[in-house]
């Protein structure tokens, strides 16, 4: 890569060298590929950074690096992109939507990482969620594209379907037909597809991290020598029907 290419850091994947699962990093890596941007991924194991990482001072992922400056912060890189690159807009402005997705992510946190063995506050808010998307009238939040509240939706959304489904048995309910509509969009589109990691390295990433169920040695090693696999399956009505002529 040259010195002024534009540079996205990823999370590795348990390889070392592939990419890993981290929602953080998907939803900047949606953002540039909607952008239609030309950049170069490095996937980073923190424990081992390579030596271009450390030396332009990051210390974790998602980073980027553009000539001379360099972001490591989520909410800093989407603001620097848009500002660089404003077209097309992903920018939704809905404060429903806001509230709707507000503490989903930090109840599915609480729920896998056994902070909190009660799923009946998860479940709430993806009742909220859900009511939220019955309403709308379009494929995303927005429109029928992808905005920066879908980019960092629905890669969490994502774990909490592959991860708590693995870890704690815990499915997603056939009667949230709008959560599984949503679902169904991201599946078919090719940002996210390309974007999205393995079911295998979802549960690792949960796994792995404190507080959450361990997996057994013989697990944890099935898991990374599996072909790598991706639950992108859905209940039948949410897919919406063709009509024959």
């Amino acid at each position: 890569m040259s010195e002024d290419e534009l540079v996205f850091y990823a999370k590795a994947g348990f390889d070392g060298k592939s990419g890993g699962a981290c929602p953080f990093c998907q939803r900047c890596l949606l953002l540039l590929h909607l952008k239609g941007l030309k950049f170069g991924v490095v996937y980073v194991n923190l424990a081992r950074p390579p030596k271009d990482f450390r030396s332009r001072g990051f210390s974790r992922v998602p980073a980027i690096w553009d000539g001379e400056q360099g972001l490591d912060t989520p909410d800093d890189i989407v603001a620097y992109v848009d500002s660089h690159w404003p077209k097309p807009d992903l920018s939704c402005d809905d404060p429903e939507a806001e509230i709707a997705v507000k503490n989903l992510f930090s109840r599915f946190c609480f729920f896998v990482k056994e902070v909190s063995k009660d799923s009946g506050p998860l479940r709430t808010e993806l009742e909220r969620f859900d009511a939220y998307l019955q309403r709308g009238k379009h494929r995303f939040v927005r429109s029928d594209d992808l905005c920066h509240l879908d980019c960092e939706v629905l890669p969490k959304l994502h774990h909490l379907r592959v991860a708590l489904a693995a870890l704690k048995g815990f499915q997603l309910s056939s009667g949230l037909s709008g959560i599984w509509r949503y679902l169904h969009a991201a599946y078919s589109n090719d940002a996210f597809v390309k974007t999205c990691p393995s079911d295998q390295e979802i549960v690792l990433h949960w796994a792995d991290r404190p507080d959450t169920p361990n997996l057994s040695r013989e697990k944890h090693a099935l898991l990374t020598r599996q072909e790598p696999k991706f639950s992108f399956d859905v209940p039948a009505f949410a897919k919406p029907m063709l009509l024959r002529d």
